[in-house]
């Protein structure tokens, strides 16, 4: 009976738009209320950085000007150019609410809700592409919108500018995927993700730049690629130079006339100890090296790694081997002190590769679930509902007081 149900459900997500769209709104704002439910913000360092940020462009629109690329607010007021290395654009969901309600934490509250909003629609996107059937394109969006390291982006690190990256890498895969099989609306979706994300953060656009490059490059090497994808990818790049053109200016122009410093000249690499403890506490408060992606993504991960050594077909095999080298190479039983002094210290914390890591396994699913033809209601429903308890509850654990309100 509940199976059936829920087949009446999805057929109504297919008939009517209208519902989708409410399923996107009530996954958001599960995705957001637990962080705000004791009507305080955990702040962290970062956190306290991108509120300052925040601020600034508010009082800027406030007296109707354009932001200063230098913060004087925050920062011990000593004047830190901020906004001009990271983009301010898409910080307007954040900045509109602000301008608009007169409570700058129910403000805070809506800009997420939008983050969340946004990241779900475009995981939707990419999983309806990708996906076979109703079923497996809503476990594909869940799986990547409630990983564990997704909400700590947002509620304990408060790293925006990354949160941003995380919500339109699905935009730049879809974009690849369209332009691999061949349509010509792929160097839209394309240029959109990738614009979009250098108008968020230009360490998110070095990273997804190079992911593109790496896939392209197997691609190169296993003769798929043809002149026309060539072509389509060329035209994504022009593109996305000329909707990312303020940023990218302000960027390098910064850097062109001043001495830049990383805040952390080091590259930190992940605990598996400290990791795999977190994970089982159900813990993501700020940890550089303990970071990971919950007990349930993860084990979704473990479970297509093992599947290849019974399954020896499917590109989704892959997508899964990429997802798991990352991951492994994500630890600290790497020499990555010997990449002190080097490019590799942008990145700062390895951890940010669990983005990718979290995309691939994605993906792999996906197409997992594609391969085998796969359609459980009932085991849907169970696994939906289990990432989403979880993901949840490790929202809802993670707050703290904080000083914004």
């Amino acid at each position: 009976m509940l199976s059936i149900r829920f087949k009446r459900i999805l057929t109504s997500v297919q008939a009517k738009p209208i519902i989708n769209v409410l399923i996107i709104l009530v996954l958001a704002f599960v995705s957001s209320y637990p962080a705000f439910t004791g009507h305080f913000f955990a702040l962290s360092n970062d956190g306290a950085i991108h509120l300052a940020r925040l601020e600034s462009l508010y009082q800027a629109f406030k007296v109707g000007r354009l932001p200063s690329l230098v913060n004087f607010i925050g920062f011990n007021n000593s004047g830190v150019a901020m906004n001009a290395m990271y983009p301010w654009l898409t910080m307007m969901i954040y900045v509109i609410p602000r301008l608009l309600i007169q409570s700058p934490m129910l403000a805070l509250a809506l800009g997420f809700f939008i983050m969340n909003t946004i990241t779900i629609t475009n995981s939707y996107l990419l999983a309806k592409y990708l996906g076979h059937s109703r079923l497996i394109t809503l476990l594909g969006l869940i799986t990547y919108q409630f990983n564990a390291y997704h909400f700590q982006l947002m509620y304990t690190r408060v790293a925006i500018g990354e949160a941003f990256g995380y919500a339109f890498l699905p935009l730049v895969i879809l974009g690849l995927f369209k332009i691999w099989n061949r349509e010509k609306s792929g160097i839209f979706w394309l240029s959109i993700g990738m614009s979009l994300v250098a108008n968020s953060h230009v360490l998110s656009l070095m990273m997804f730049t190079i992911l593109v490059g790496i896939l392209e490059t197997i691609r190169l090497f296993s003769r798929k690629m043809d002149l026309n994808e060539l072509k389509y990818l060329m035209l994504s790049v022009g593109l996305t130079i000329l909707m990312s053109l303020y940023s990218l200016f302000n960027v390098i122009d910064w850097i062109l006339h001043n001495k830049m410093v990383s805040p952390t000249p080091a590259l930190i690499g992940l605990d598996p100890n400290h990791e795999f403890s977190r994970i089982l506490s159900n813990d993501i408060t700020e940890s550089a090296t303990g970071a990971h992606m919950g007990i349930a993504i993860t084990f979704i991960l473990i479970y297509l790694l093992a599947q290849l050594l019974s399954k020896t077909t499917g590109s989704w095999r892959y997508w899964a081997i990429g997802a798991g080298s990352i991951f492994i190479l994500a630890q600290n039983w790497l020499p990555t002190y010997k990449l002190i002094n080097t490019p590799a210290t942008l990145i700062q914390f390895t951890m940010r590769f669990l983005t990718i890591v979290a995309m691939g396994t994605t993906i792999a699913l996906i197409l997992y679930l594609n391969h085998n033809n796969w359609h459980m209601p009932a085991t849907a429903i169970f696994i939906s509902l289990f990432v989403i308890i979880i993901g949840s509850r490790i929202v809802k654990s993670s707050a703290t007081l904080s000083t914004y309100s």
